[in-house]
């Protein structure tokens, strides 16, 4: 029993010697990783003791612990989108990480059409813009922030006014006339983006992406090939914008709160004559030289009225976001608010944006995921009735001459001939917009085996709009009928369901597969009811149940889509890429002939840095060779007998399916027939090659994407003429083809990558070559006829009268006169140009220095013409009695001047004349974005109880370098029609802005 005894203690004493020699030689170290960037956990973090295979990983809280041996001297940290740390451990035993986020990692898994990708076995062309490039920029929509930052994305705004509408071709313009924007898809959804506004306000139109807060968006990938599209069929003709918005995390309950403040203001003055005498020096010199007598007796006695500095101010904008995320392995969830507001710098105009968004995933089982996405936004808007509008203040502002006084002597406003006082204009003016809008769905996904998911969404994309305008007795507009007023509601309902079966699976031998198959179902329904009323009892009185004259009409149309499609994604070895996509779409806007219409697209892939023979060159990180080639569609709604009857407000749906009625003879009723249908109409299709490189080398510090895009579209929607002995003039049919060509250029670039010091530069250079290869015959468009559609020539061409210069000797115009050489107005116009730029792109340099940040973002186009129109008005010699600008002043006086500017004479700028020499370089570089900002130290703000705080300063359009001399080269005042591009006529400039901010989380 002693010896038993002897023997347990023997042992027991040994087991606290090893226990001790064990403890002497490991120990625990713990902490917590988190986030340079905003100081916020990381979960799910590996820790690895270097050369071994001890580690843990980081719980929802991103703390850790874990036993080492004491001679182990390093651990490594690396989790999916951070880059990874080795963290010598010393003699501590609490260690404390924070990772920098690895932007190359981070670009890596793409959003595509009903899935994701990672980029390395990527096949298609597809250009990714993430939330960090567009952070605290004060754009009111998403389009806008695409601008310079995509490849072969060419995105401008036709004005200056907030929440007005964008002009966005990815690949270049592919219809004549369907539309020629991009499908966007927000979170799954295919979203309606046509605006709603029942008033046209000249060329000015409201911008629908607004109501989607910047602030929301995760990323955006912008899909170009056929290979990316195809698996959106009949609507992806002009490229798929992919919205993702934020969601939760597998992490503690997180707060942010943004906000910025700033000023706008004029960036160039309008070139017209300020001075009163000078004006009626003009007058009097083109009466003169007209054979007349001068019509102002003392010009030197003349007042001066600066119309322009009446209308332009410098104008507020700010806003404000707060949001609430986080999650656990259960619930992951996502609550924003946001309030915006912006005025512009001409009165009245403003835009104002107030939203709310949920984004809930709920894993109700292992196998069973809920979820959902929620956006209510409420627009408003006060409306100018600038850009393309005489009428408006800017409009007024260039017409009305300097030698008038702003008010008459009874208090009353002066009024010119048919044009608006400038300042009554601004301050009378009352046109007001509200939007409401539901965007969101609910979807359920739900593993049937491992790697098999079925997937069922549905959405909804509801907006309702309401206007008011009113035109008051203090107006021209509102005098003669003792007081106009219009108002009108639109509704927007669009509803789509959406069923996806997906299974993955590594077959074994280096073979992977990838199948999607799908169906959807959507339909959309829209209507509008207007009224109109005149003669109102005063100004007070603007309802139109007080006009004692009343008008009414309403109006619905609709549509409705079927869809099934597929696509396969093959891979071998991660190096040999195959992809095929296929669609097919039935859409009632087509006779029964051809309702349905098929979209295929196959795309191969070769990873060549993966080849044996590529491992030598160890300079080259990736090398991969593409190529896709396929088919999308568009659609109309001509194909559809349609009905009208009179409809005043309306009619701009007749060519998209409207049947309204109201043609009454007497008491009568009755409808009238306005198009002509046409039951063999088939969709519009575009066929696409694309052959693309993506390059990457000293170990991803350069990167390089290039790709060849050859774009051919067929069966246009075209308004062909007939005999009007059948009733109609024209009837839509598919007689049309169109071709665009070009070549993309994107760089990055890693210059420095220290842990205090970083400095990356994106790069990116896209030409495209649009031709009009088959038209039934040319036609013109917009006022005077300055464009012209033509078989042989690209699209926005300008159609003018060649001027080669002035006569140094008698002061005329000197005209190209074709091949006879005599100049005739009627028959010697030509092609002098177009809208379209020989390449365009944008350039951004961001750095980062310790605890300081720098974006400078620069954006350009090259080689396109731009119709300074404003000049053709004011430019006018003195045939009419409105003001000048300021180039009158370069006309020719005397023999011997060398100017383009003619002698001031009624011939030389005769009404049918469109001189060429309003034709200009529309090229322009800009400083389009710069942002400074400065992240607090953590031990800082920790004393607060905060995770980070950043605040920063940033100016927009801040310099521009251009030769045209226009209020803007980037305007676009026919930007409501896919038609016209590149000219300005009165259209608000983009301002000047200057904002400071800042950004907390805890």
């Amino acid at each position: 029993m002693k010896k038993l005894l002897f023997r347990y203690l023997g042992a027991f004493f040994l087991m606290l010697c090893s226990l001790a020699l064990f403890a002497q030689q490991t120990k625990t170290v713990k902490g917590k990783v988190t986030s340079l960037e905003d100081g916020s956990p990381i979960p799910g973090v590996n820790i690895l003791v270097k050369g071994t295979s001890n580690g843990t990983a980081t719980d929802a809280e991103g703390n850790y612990k874990i036993a080492i041996k004491r001679s182990d001297k390093t651990l490594v940290i690396s989790s999916v989108g951070f880059g990874t740390q080795e963290v010598q451990v010393g003699n501590r035993t609490v260690i404390n990480i924070e990772l920098k986020p690895d932007v190359t990692a981070l670009s890596e898994i793409v959003i595509i059409g009903y899935g994701e990708q990672d980029r390395k076995t990527l096949t298609s062309s597809v250009s990714s813009v993430s939330s960090k490039e567009i952070a605290n920029i004060p754009m009111p929509s998403a389009d806008q922030l695409m601008q310079g930052r995509a490849a072969g994305v060419q995105v401008s705004s036709n004005s200056g006014t907030p929440g007005g509408g964008m002009s966005v071709r990815v690949r270049g313009t592919t219809s004549i006339n369907a539309d020629n924007n991009p499908l966007y898809v927000v979170d799954g959804i295919p979203i309606s983006n046509s605006p709603l506004s029942s008033q046209g306000v000249g060329g000015q139109v409201v911008n629908a992406m607004a109501d989607i807060n910047p602030a929301d968006i995760e990323s955006m990938e912008i899909l170009k090939d056929a290979s990316a599209t195809a698996i959106y069929g009949a609507r992806a003709a002009n490229g798929v914008v992919i919205i993702t918005t934020k969601r939760g995390a597998n992490a503690k309950p997180k707060v942010s709160f943004g906000a910025y403040w700033g000023t706008q203001n004029l960036w160039r003055k309008p070139q017209v004559i300020t001075s009163g005498a000078e004006f009626e020096r003009l007058s009097n010199e083109a009466a003169i030289n007209n054979g007349g007598k001068a019509i102002f007796a003392n010009p030197d006695a003349s007042i001066s009225t600066d119309w322009n500095s009446l209308i332009f101010q410098n104008a507020p904008i700010r806003n404000y976001d707060v949001s609430v995320s986080g999650g656990d392995t259960k619930i992951r969830y996502l609550v924003s608010l946001n309030n915006f507001k912006q005025e512009g710098i001409i009165r009245p105009s403003d835009f104002g944006r107030t939203t709310a968004r949920v984004n809930l995933d709920f894993a109700v089982t292992d196998k069973v995921k809920v979820g959902t996405s929620l956006l209510l936004a409420r627009s408003t808007r006060n409306r100018g009735q600038n850009d393309n509008n005489i009428y408006g203040s800017l409009g007024a502002a260039f017409f009305n001459p300097p030698n008038i006084p702003v008010y008459q002597p009874d208090g009353s406003y002066t009024k010119f001939s048919i044009f608006e006082n400038p300042v009554a204009a601004t301050n009378e003016q009352d046109y007001k917009m509200v939007t409401n809008r539901f965007l969101g769905n609910v979807y359920i996904d739900y593993e049937i085996v491992e790697g098999l998911t079925f997937r069922s969404s549905w959405s909804m994309d509801y907006s309702n709009n309401k206007e008011d305008l009113y035109y008051n007795t203090l107006m021209i507009q509102g005098v003669a009928t003792r007081g106009r007023g219009i108002s009108s509601v639109t509704a927007d309902n669009n509803w789509i369901n959406e069923n996806t079966l997906s299974y993955q699976k590594s077959l074994g031998g280096g073979h992977k597969i990838n199948v999607l198959l799908g169906n959807s179902l959507q339909e959309s329904y829209i209507e509008r009811i207007t009224a109109e009323g005149q003669q109102f009892p005063s100004n007070d009185f603007r309802r139109i149940n007080s006009a004692a004259v009343q008008l009414a009409g309403s109006g619905a149309t609709g549509f409705g889509l079927a869809s099934y499609f597929g696509r396969v994604n093959y891979g071998f070895k991660g190096k040999y890429l195959a992809t095929i996509n296929v669609r097919r779409d039935g859409s009632s806007r087509f006779g029964t002939a051809n309702r349905w219409g098929t979209f295929p697209s196959v795309a191969l892939g070769w990873r060549i840095s993966d080849e044996k023979f590529m491992q030598k060159l160890i300079f080259i990180s990736n090398m991969k060779l593409r190529t896709s080639y396929g088919t999308v569609g568009n659609q109309n709604f001509s194909a559809l007998d349609t009905d009208d009857g009179n409809s005043i407000y309306l009619r701009d749906f007749v060519s998209r399916g409207l049947w309204s009625g109201g043609a009454n003879y007497g008491d009568l009723p009755g409808i009238e027939p306005v198009q002509l249908a046409n039951p063999n109409l088939k969709w519009e299709t575009t066929t696409q090659l694309n052959v693309g490189l993506d390059l990457s080398i000293m170990k991803n510090k350069l990167i390089f994407t290039i790709d060849y895009y050859n774009k051919q579209t067929k069966d246009l929607l075209l308004a062909v003429p007939l005999a009007r002995s059948g009733g109609f003039n024209s009837q839509v049919q598919n007689l049309g083809q169109m071709e665009n060509k070009g070549i993309e250029l994107g760089i990055n670039a890693t210059v420095i990558n220290k842990e205090d010091l970083t400095w990356n530069i994106n790069f990116n250079i896209a030409r495209n070559r649009n031709l009009i290869k088959k038209l039934a015959s040319p036609f013109t468009q917009f006022t005077r006829d300055v464009i012209r559609l033509e078989e042989g020539v690209p699209m926005y061409s300008f159609w003018l009268h060649r001027q080669i210069g002035v006569s140094p000797e008698n002061g005329d115009a000197v005209w190209d006169g074709g091949e006879d050489g005599v100049f005739n107005p009627a028959t010697d116009r030509f092609i002098v140009g177009n809208a379209q730029p020989d390449f365009y792109g944008g350039i951004t340099n961001n750095l980062t220095w310790k605890g300081f940040d720098l974006m400078v973002f620069f954006q350009y186009s090259y080689g396109n013409s731009q119709l300074n129109w404003n000049r053709f008005f004011q430019e006018h010699g003195g045939t009419r009695n409105t003001n000048f600008s300021q180039s009158q002043l370069d006309r020719w006086q005397k023999a011997g001047d060398q100017t383009m500017i003619p002698k001031m004479t009624n011939a030389n700028y005769a009404s049918n004349l469109r001189p060429s020499r309003f034709l200009e370089d529309g090229s322009y570089l800009r400083l389009k974005n710069i942002v400074v900002g400065y992240t607090l130290p953590k031990e800082i703000v920790a004393k607060a109880f905060l995770s980070s705080v950043r605040v920063y300063f940033s100016a927009q359009n801040l310099l521009t370098f251009t030769k045209y001399t226009g209020l803007d080269p980037e305007l676009n005042t026919g930007g409501n029609l896919s038609l016209v591009q590149g000219i300005e006529l009165y259209a608000m400039p983009q301002p000047r802005m200057f904002t400071a901010g800042f950004n907390v989380s805890f």
